[in-house]
């Protein structure tokens, strides 16, 4: 080929090429035109907030969940998109690299005054989004996509943010704690147009509309499917352009869902109920099955039915068919007097075994303290990971490393350990209930500060090794510095308990907020043999931190199981 033709050959392609439609409107009816409406926050926004009186109802339970690529396993909680939005990062089930999920509802949404139903992202800033298409069903079958349109006009990098006004028509276009709102309205005008051939739209979405949008009752809306987008220019726009949002990213890439409020639905007739519906959690494959427990507030009779997962129901009895997680959702469908009552959806992960997390408490943080060690294992000898949940911005963990680096500013920390389960020597774990720990980052000099043993010793005027027992109360001095008691008054001893209950035994422990230690037990079932004690991963029930202003201090405890005739115990205190 010459180099004529080839400069011809390009010219004649970027002809044909879909251009921005700017203005007019790519069919009669279309609610905006650009620019789009811009960022929450701005006066020219359609942003719903979380708690916006017009939200009837939540999208309450999934069907149709398909993962796509570079999503961790700690993402992969569907039910996180279950009712109400939080308004941060982590309430979400992230779908992926091209991934979807289809919503269902207590109710069908119906097409009302304005707009309908809208869907919430976690972008934690303006522009910090990632885009999905959003369909709809009433049979479950044939589903419409809302038009949609993107005029950013080149692709950007991973984690980098959008133009608000230059998309309209996708979830999501909003910061969390802001959904975007969709009109079911613009369905019935777009079939239209495309019905009379007086549109602009590119011949794909066009078709789909034509095909689908006859199956469609704008009054009785069941379904909601959020679909990825995977923003490399490949996928189109309902008028044929490149769309273009944050790529690439790995881990939690795609979409995260969050919630789907509802603003119209369907209204029932009769008298309202609830059901009240038991969580059956994490259960072990060789248990076989295990009974559920719902009740409705009428009295009716409770159904259940596997939504997904290795599961079958025989009447009120859920029998495990194999390994992961499995869904199953309790409904009342009412009665001559009743109205049917809002399905309540339950999960848990069937597993060879069970496991549980230790997170030790954690010591108040001075500012500008760099890789202090945190210190967390699992009972399977899983891999924990540790996060940041709430706190200044630049305190950050290592996710594996777990050490803590605080920054400048101080306040408030919530760091979480996480374990998603997984195999082992041949064992496969449920997941483990994640651990939340609180502290605080406090200015050198606070009287809140971290405070070694010598510091300690120093403020209550008292010397000698952490073996010294100053007030001969039979508790020395390191265990006072623990419990954060007083050296010098032998009424006055560390605040600790222990409970034999049916199937195990409670440990309750009060630890001083500001002494950096750490906190292990050990076990043994032979006194006379010093080399038989071993250290134990308890399960933590409770984890808390005094109030700020209150005297530094955490508060945890602990449950131990049953296991033969004689054990002993004793918890180890080390400074770190």
């Amino acid at each position: 080929m010459n180099i004529r033709c080839l400069i011809l050959s390009l010219l004649v392609l970027a002809t044909t090429q879909a251009q921005p439609n700017f203005d007019p409107a790519t069919y009669p009816g279309q609610d905006r035109t650009w620019a789009f409406h811009d960022a929450a926050g701005t006066s020219d926004t359609t942003a719903i907030w979380k708690a916006d009186p017009t939200i009837v109802a939540w999208a309450s339970g999934h069907v149709n969940l398909q993962y796509g690529t570079h999503v961790g396993a700690q993402w992969q909680t569907p039910e996180k998109a279950y009712g109400p939005a939080v308004g941060d990062s982590f309430d979400v089930v992230v779908l992926g690299r091209g991934g979807q999920i289809t919503m269902t509802f207590p109710r069908p949404i119906r097409n009302g005054s304005g707009f309908d139903f809208a869907v919430f992202e976690n972008g934690f800033s303006p522009g910090a989004i990632e885009l999905a298409w959003v369909e709809v069903s009433t049979d479950g079958l044939h589903f419409v996509r809302f038009p949609n349109f993107s005029y950013t006009p080149a692709p950007i990098g991973g984690y980098s943010t959008l133009q608000t006004t230059n998309v309209h028509g996708f979830a999501s276009k909003y910061r969390q704690g802001f959904g975007t709102p969709f009109d079911l309205s613009q369905l019935q005008l777009a079939f239209d147009a495309a019905s009379a051939d007086s549109d602009d739209f590119h011949a794909d979405f066009k078709q789909q509309l034509l095909s689908n949008f006859p199956y469609l009752n704008l009054e009785q809306i069941n379904y909601v499917r959020i679909i990825d987008i995977v923003g490399a220019g490949a996928a189109l726009s309902c008028e044929g352009l490149p769309i273009y949002d944050p790529y690439p990213t790995s881990g939690s890439a795609g979409f995260d869902l969050e919630a789907v409020a509802v603003l119209h639905q369907v209204e029932p007739s009769g008298q309202s109920q609830s059901i009240d519906f038991t969580p059956f959690g994490n259960q072990i494959l060789g248990d076989a099955s295990i009974s559920l427990e719902a009740v409705a507030s009428s009295g009716l009779p409770v159904d259940f039915e596997v939504i997904s997962g290795p599961g079958l129901i025989h009447g009120s009895v859920l029998h495990f068919t194999g390994l992961g997680q499995v869904v199953v959702r309790a409904t009342q469908a009412g009665d001559a007097n009743y109205a049917p009552a809002d399905p309540v959806t339950r999960s848990g992960f069937i597993a060879d075994a069970l496991q549980h997390l230790y997170l030790e408490p954690i010591a108040n943080q001075l500012t500008g303290a760099s890789q202090m060690p945190l210190h967390v294992r699992s009972s399977s000898g899983l891999p924990v990971s540790l996060f940041v949940d709430a706190g200044p911005e630049d305190a950050v963990v290592d996710e594996q490393a777990h050490r803590f680096t605080s920054g400048s500013v101080p306040g408030r920390v919530t760091v979480r350990a996480s374990q998603t389960g997984g195999q082992l020597n041949g064992i496969t774990y449920a997941p483990a209930e994640p651990v939340f720990a609180v502290f605080d980052i406090v200015a050198a000099g606070d009287a809140a500060a971290p405070q070694s043993f010598a510091q300690w010793q120093l403020a209550h005027g008292i010397s000698g090794s952490g073996g010294t027992d100053t007030d001969a109360d039979g508790v020395v001095d390191f265990v006072e510095y623990v419990g954060n008691s007083n050296p010098q008054h032998a009424a006055d001893r560390p605040d600790h308990h222990f409970e034999a209950v049916p199937g195990g035994y409670i440990f309750e422990l009060r630890l001083n907020g500001r002494a950096p230690v750490r906190v292990q037990l050990w076990e043994s079932n032979d006194l006379s043999l010093s080399s038989n004690w071993s250290e134990i991963i308890p399960e933590v029930l409770s984890l808390s931190s005094s109030a700020p202003g209150e005297v530094p201090a955490r508060f945890i405890r602990l449950r131990l199981p049953q296991q033969g005739l004689q054990k002993f115990w004793r918890f180890q205190f080390e400074a770190y």
